[in-house]
Protein backbone atom coordinates (compact mmCIF):
# COMPACT_ATOMS: atom_id res chain seq x y z
CA UNK A 1 0.00 0.00 0.00
CA UNK A 2 1.21 3.48 -0.85
CA UNK A 3 1.78 5.87 2.04
CA UNK A 4 -0.46 8.92 1.43
CA UNK A 5 2.12 11.34 2.87
CA UNK A 6 4.85 10.10 0.54
CA UNK A 7 2.47 10.23 -2.42
CA UNK A 8 1.46 13.80 -1.51
CA UNK A 9 5.11 14.83 -1.20
CA UNK A 10 5.83 13.27 -4.60
CA UNK A 11 2.93 15.15 -6.21
CA UNK A 12 4.07 18.43 -4.66
CA UNK A 13 7.63 17.88 -5.88
CA UNK A 14 6.22 17.26 -9.35
CA UNK A 15 4.24 20.51 -9.15
CA UNK A 16 7.34 22.39 -7.98
CA UNK A 17 9.30 20.99 -10.93
CA UNK A 18 6.59 22.21 -13.31
CA UNK A 19 6.68 25.65 -11.69
CA UNK A 20 10.47 25.66 -12.03
CA UNK A 21 10.09 25.03 -15.76
CA UNK A 22 7.79 28.03 -15.83
CA UNK A 23 10.49 30.15 -14.14
CA UNK A 24 12.98 29.26 -16.87
CA UNK A 25 10.65 29.79 -19.84
CA UNK A 26 9.05 33.15 -18.95
CA UNK A 27 10.73 36.11 -20.71
CA UNK A 28 9.40 38.84 -18.37
CA UNK A 29 11.43 39.41 -15.20
CA UNK A 30 8.55 40.14 -12.84
CA UNK A 31 6.67 37.05 -13.97
CA UNK A 32 9.81 35.02 -13.27
CA UNK A 33 9.97 36.45 -9.77
CA UNK A 34 6.36 35.48 -9.07
CA UNK A 35 6.92 32.00 -10.53
CA UNK A 36 10.03 31.59 -8.38
CA UNK A 37 8.06 32.54 -5.26
CA UNK A 38 5.39 29.99 -6.17
CA UNK A 39 8.07 27.34 -6.75
CA UNK A 40 9.62 28.04 -3.35
CA UNK A 41 6.24 27.89 -1.61
CA UNK A 42 5.30 24.56 -3.21
CA UNK A 43 8.74 23.10 -2.47
CA UNK A 44 8.47 24.23 1.17
CA UNK A 45 5.11 22.51 1.53
CA UNK A 46 6.60 19.39 -0.05
CA UNK A 47 9.40 19.50 2.52
CA UNK A 48 6.87 19.85 5.32
CA UNK A 49 4.87 16.87 4.06
CA UNK A 50 8.05 14.83 3.65
CA UNK A 51 9.05 15.72 7.20
CA UNK A 52 5.70 14.46 8.45
CA UNK A 53 6.00 11.29 6.36
CA UNK A 54 9.48 10.45 7.59
CA UNK A 55 8.94 11.68 11.14
CA UNK A 56 12.26 13.53 10.97
CA UNK A 57 12.49 17.11 12.21
CA UNK A 58 15.82 17.63 10.45
CA UNK A 59 14.06 17.63 7.06
CA UNK A 60 11.79 20.40 8.29
CA UNK A 61 14.75 22.46 9.55
CA UNK A 62 16.53 22.17 6.20
CA UNK A 63 13.30 23.07 4.39
CA UNK A 64 12.82 26.21 6.46
CA UNK A 65 16.41 27.35 5.89
CA UNK A 66 16.19 26.73 2.14
CA UNK A 67 12.85 28.53 1.89
CA UNK A 68 14.23 31.57 3.73
CA UNK A 69 17.30 31.67 1.49
CA UNK A 70 15.13 31.27 -1.60
CA UNK A 71 12.81 34.12 -0.65
CA UNK A 72 15.81 36.30 0.17
CA UNK A 73 17.20 35.60 -3.30
CA UNK A 74 13.85 36.42 -4.90
CA UNK A 75 13.65 39.72 -3.02
CA UNK A 76 17.24 40.58 -3.93
CA UNK A 77 16.69 39.82 -7.60
CA UNK A 78 13.54 41.93 -7.64
CA UNK A 79 15.23 44.84 -5.93
CA UNK A 80 18.25 44.81 -8.23
CA UNK A 81 16.24 44.62 -11.46
CA UNK A 82 16.75 47.32 -14.06
CA UNK A 83 13.00 47.94 -14.29
CA UNK A 84 12.74 48.46 -10.54
CA UNK A 85 15.19 51.36 -10.65
CA UNK A 86 13.25 53.30 -13.28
Amino acid sequence: MIDPWIFTAFCLVLLAACALVRVVRIPVLYDRIVAAAVTIAIAAVAGLVLSIALGDILVLDVTIILALLGYAAVIASGASAKEAQA
